[in-house]
């Protein structure tokens, strides 16, 4: 269920649009009277989306919505402005400050709800939009961590069945296998090192069109040892 928050100062403003909503559709709704005390239940309560009055006592709805779009945590929310202020220039203002609609009062409640359900369907293909990029994201990692670790990990494998018959190889043998193991194994720590330090995604392709994550470009922006790492 969607959480809608109402605010606004004049109450009966708030009623109207809660009825509206009410008959309209099934959500959860949330009310305020002023921009500060929205603040607070937004970061309290995360609603989907905010119905935002402009001209309220305190601290207006423009400063309200900047407020909400400049945060990293509620930027995400959808903001639908809901003002007598009719002059372009307003209108202008208001998506300025990252408003995603604005509506004139009085309005017709018909298109407030069609503005809704447009919106938070807007909303939830971007949620599933980013759902599909973090999981072809780990996906991409999987690969990446089959490519960059098994072989060395095979290496490591294959000399320490070796070892296992030291006793019947030459001391040469038993060295280049003890060698071998030491660089194997320094192969994966700095595999996991590097992976520990992404700070973005760079993909490339592996087989086909199977993605894996370039760990080296991926890391290029890291600072190490006081150098930028390149």
């Amino acid at each position: 269920m969607s959480t809608i928050m109402i605010v606004d100062d004049d109450a009966n403003m708030r009623l109207l649009v809660e009825m509206a909503l009410r008959r309209n559709g099934d959500y959860r709704i949330l009310s305020c009277a002023s921009g500060e005390a929205a603040l607070q239940m937004i970061k309290e309560e995360k609603p989907n989306l905010v119905l935002l009055d402009i001209m309220m006592p305190g601290m207006n709805g423009f400063d309200v919505c900047k407020a909400i779009k400049s945060s990293e945590e509620t930027k995400f929310i959808s903001v639908i402005i809901i003002s007598s202020l009719r002059d372009v220039n307003d209108k202008l203002k208001g998506m300025e400050t990252g408003a995603d609609d604005y509506i004139v009062k009085p309005f017709n409640p018909d298109e407030l709800f069609g503005r809704i359900k447009a919106r938070l369907r807007i909303q939830e293909l971007e949620t599933e939009l980013v759902k599909s990029k973090q999981l072809e994201t780990a996906l991409s990692m999987l690969v990446t961590l089959q490519h960059e670790i098994n072989n060395p990990l095979a290496g490591i494998m294959g000399n320490a069945e070796s070892l296992q018959e030291w006793r019947t190889l030459p001391p040469s043998e038993v060295d280049n296998s003890i060698s071998a193991v030491f660089e194997q194994s320094k192969r994966i720590r700095d595999v996991v090192q590097k992976l520990s330090s992404i700070r973005k995604v760079v993909e490339s392709t592996y087989i086909g069109d199977t993605k894996m994550i370039d760990i080296n470009r991926s890391t290029s922006d890291v600072i190490v040892g006081g150098k930028k790492n390149v």
